[in-house]
């Protein structure tokens, strides 16, 4: 608590005062005998006064040191009472400053600021000094405003408090943010309001963490529908894939009748022959989706790079049949192996190959190319690069790619990067993104070769 500036009456001070004033009267009342009443002289008067004159002249002695007494009593109390009130409205004053919300005073008349606290500067980006005298047209947007002194009205008119759980205001230093206000009338003892007093609370932070977590739960209920379809696929790969080879059994069956008859029809043999390819490719398709899916294959093991670049590329065909984008794979390595879990890097690869067609879609270009390339690094890991030349990766993206729920397509879920990157670290290796490359975008990951 600050120091006592103030200087107190010295002690009996007034009680001195009244001594010599009446040590004056007395010596007054003297005077008055020897040069108006011609009563003696002045020694004769002051060394043998009447009785009557002792006590007139001790009474005024005890009346005047009495009443200065009285004085300095009323004087010593009064400055108690400045000293309490002062040392009330200094705590009052750290406890308003100090309070960790913005908290402020408007009068009712003009709703012009007449105090805020210290959080409330801070929050603002504004001075005591600026904000005093002034209101909320001085600093704000216009509809922001009239906003806040349409409800100081309803405030003031209604007499009781209003909670505004949501507003948003735009400060000076710290830009847009968000509040939770309270504001409450302050009235006179007749019950008209003089006063506003609003305590505004920053929930900016709490307002993202609160966004974050809906979506976060919004992407997780996605992963839970694509969990059950992938589920449903597998169980219809599943129940395909014999239908598929009774077809391929009996197309091989009819080709073989066929070559037994001794006038078959022209082009039959052939035709049977494509079915059968047909329904034998189709039946891979479903092996390979089956495999895809399934949760049992992720142990590692010595698997040849090239062929699972094969593999994923021939998977994804399906979205290359408008032909408007070609793959090209060009080995830089043949026959190396890494220790690797098929499934998991044919995922990545199946994931970064679908991002760079769907980029170059998003340019609605009459063609695009995705290139694959392979190189045996010195530090004996072979390194994989899939190249686009699509719109790049977007700006705002850079520095977050790699993190859960975080894309630039409309309908992303922003977890293929997240996953992939997780894959091939757990594989042994590591995936990047060539951040400053400026026409299409390049990904690559290194898997450690196979001793």
């Amino acid at each position: 608590m600050a120091g006592n500036n103030s200087t107190p009456p010295e002690r009996y001070s007034i009680i001195w005062i009244g001594l010599l004033v009446g040590i004056g009267f007395y010596a007054i009342d003297v005077i008055v005998d020897v040069f108006v009443s011609g009563r003696g002289s002045f020694i004769e008067i002051l060394l043998n006064p009447t009785y009557h004159d002792i006590w007139t002249r001790m009474a005024v002695l005890i009346v005047a040191v009495g009443f200065a007494s009285y004085v300095q009593i009323l004087l010593r109390r009064e400055h108690k009472i400045s000293e309490a009130a002062k040392t009330a409205e200094r705590f009052l004053n750290s406890v308003f400053d100090n309070i960790p919300g913005m908290v402020f005073i408007k009068d009712a008349k003009y709703l012009r600021f007449i105090r805020i606290n210290h959080a409330g500067e801070e929050l603002l980006g504004l001075s005591s000094h600026e904000l005093m005298g002034k209101n909320d047209y001085d600093f704000f947007p216009e509809s922001q405003a009239e906003f806040f002194i349409r409800k100081d009205h309803e405030v003031l008119e209604s007499g009781v408090t209003v909670d505004i759980s949501e507003e948003e205001i735009d400060t000076a230093t710290q830009g847009k943010r968000w509040l939770h206000t309270r504001k409450t009338p302050i009235l006179d003892d007749e019950g008209k309001p003089i006063y506003l007093l609003g305590i505004s609370e920053d929930i900016t932070e709490t307002k993202h963490a609160k966004e974050k977590l809906q979506r976060q739960q919004r992407e997780m209920a996605h992963i839970s529908r694509l969990s059950t379809m992938g589920e449903m696929a597998s169980g219809i790969a599943h129940e395909l894939n014999q239908p598929l080879t009774a077809l391929t059994s009996y197309c091989g069956t009819a080709a073989t009748l066929v070559k037994d008859l001794s006038s078959p029809p022209q082009q039959l043999g052939e035709i049977l022959g494509r079915a059968e390819e047909q329904a034998y490719r189709a039946s891979r398709i479903i092996s390979h989706l089956r495999d895809f899916l399934s949760n049992t294959n992720d142990n590692k093991e010595a698997v040849d790079i090239g062929q699972l670049i094969e593999g994923a590329i021939d998977f994804i065909k399906p979205e290359l049949k408008n032909g408007s984008v070609k793959i090209e794979y060009l080995p830089g390595v043949r026959g190396c192996k890494v220790m690797a879990s098929r499934i998991q890097i044919e995922q990545v690869l199946v994931n970064l190959m679908l991002n760079s067609i769907q980029a170059i879609h998003s340019l609605e270009k009459a063609t695009g190319n995705i290139s694959v390339q392979t190189r045996l690094l010195q530090n004996e890991m072979i390194e994989t690069t899939v190249t686009d030349n699509g719109p790049g990766i977007d700006a705002g993206m850079v520095k977050r790619m790699f993190n859960p729920f975080q894309t630039s397509k409309p309908s992303g879920m922003g977890m293929g990067l997240s996953i992939s990157r997780s894959i091939v670290e757990d594989n042994g290796g590591k995936l990047w993104a060539d951040k400053q490359r400026e026409n299409g975008a390049l990904f690559g990951f290194s898997l450690p070769v196979c001793e």
